[in-house]
């Protein structure tokens, strides 16, 4: 059983540590392939290693890398001692690494070593030992950063920040054009290869301009949505198609005057969208309803831009129209009644947008609750 124990331990190591070699001696990395450049700085900088099978040294970029192996590159760029002995060949490479605070006990156990590392977890390390390398690394368009994951829902919390930043900087990007970041996948050896050299070279990593938010979020093509039944697939966006309770079907379209998707329109298209409260066992899924509050931040900004965590969703008790708060707000300072004061309280305007409240002109929207008081012009 011993032996087995150290064959085994041996062969792990040589993942990582290897046999020495570059990257034009790997058989199985030729000079057109897309990693050739990444596996032959790794290799030049000793981070990276060949496996021998036979006398052959190959690199096996379609392998995919654990916890460990992942760990024991990055202790290697920090020149941590990873000299401490213990049964496995990566003992003193998870003790050097939890006593530089690269990771934590509880978030990667010695039970995990042997596990793949996941996309998140690499990017929570990444982060980590880029800024122990004294850089620090961009955060300011977080909210359009999240934006533009479309499976966003799906980071852990515990590396959301880390995968936002990791994404932001361009350490570890999409894995298709829509930018899916995949948390819970595997990277290959070829592609950790190269997200190992981003943490060492700036210039190796991707560059993306996240000024603006996102056009669209989480797919490319109009959706049908469905007055009153649930659904968690986005926000509503111009061009797809809102099926009233009566059959009737209406294209969504962004205001030229206000820039507010649907204004206008008469339909509230983000009722029942997906909310979930709490983590873990305590979570717990609701639909957003009219006048409901959205809490999860993982749908991004609206059409005027703005992130609808923790916003109102307010809908018009007499067109059934709704916006979001920040939507209804744009809407506000292009089309409140000016020039005329109202004759009676919860006198209604003409477009059935604003009351009046004895003192100002106010959104319905606003206040459903004061629907009794309402009278129509």
């Amino acid at each position: 059983m011993k032996t087995k124990k150290i064959t085994a331990a041996i062969t792990a190591a040589a993942l990582v540590m290897g046999t020495a070699a570059s990257a034009a001696s790997f058989p199985d990395v030729k000079s057109g392939d897309w990693y050739y450049d990444t596996v032959t700085a790794m290799t030049n900088k000793g981070l990276f290693a060949g496996i021998e099978e036979n006398g052959t040294v190959y690199f096996k970029p379609e392998n995919t890398m654990t916890h460990a192996e992942f760990i024991a590159v990055v202790d290697r760029i920090l020149n941590l001692d990873t000299s401490a002995k213990g049964e496995t060949w990566w003992y003193g490479v998870y003790h050097a690494a939890v006593d530089a605070n690269l990771i934590a006990s509880n978030e990667m156990s010695e039970t995990d070593m042997d596990k793949d590392i996941t996309r998140q977890e690499m990017a929570m390390v990444a982060v980590r030992a880029i800024e122990k390398r004294g850089e620090t690394l961009s955060k300011q368009y977080a909210a359009n950063v999240q934006a533009s994951i479309p499976d966003n829902q799906k980071i852990d919390s515990r590396y959301r920040d880390f995968v936002l930043m990791a994404y932001e900087n361009g350490i570890l990007c999409g894995v298709d054009d829509l930018g899916t970041f995949d948390p819970n996948g595997t990277l290959t050896r070829a592609a950790a290869a190269a997200v190992l050299n981003r943490i060492i070279e700036p210039s190796a990593r991707e560059s993306r301009d996240f000024s603006q938010p996102p056009d669209t979020l989480h797919n490319y093509n109009p959706i049908t949505i469905y007055e009153g039944q649930p659904r968690e697939n986005r926000l509503a966006r111009e061009g797809d198609i809102f099926v009233k309770a009566d059959g009737t079907q209406v294209v969504l379209k962004t205001d030229e005057v206000t820039g507010v998707l649907g204004y206008g329109q008469g339909v509230a298209p983000d009722v029942g969208i997906m909310d979930e409260l709490g983590q873990g066992k305590n979570k717990t899924t609701h639909y957003l309803t009219a006048n409901g509050t959205l809490t999860t931040g993982k749908y991004g900004p609206n059409s005027v831009g703005k992130n609808v965590s923790d916003s109102q969703y307010q809908v018009n008790i007499f067109t059934g129209e709704g916006h979001w708060d920040s939507e209804w707000a744009v809407i506000s300072d292009y089309t409140r009644p000016r020039g005329y004061d109202g004759t009676e309280i919860g006198e209604v305007s003409a477009d059935k947008n604003y009351f009046w409240n004895s003192m100002a002109w106010v959104l319905v929207a606003e206040h459903p609750e004061y629907a009794d008081i309402f009278k129509v012009k």
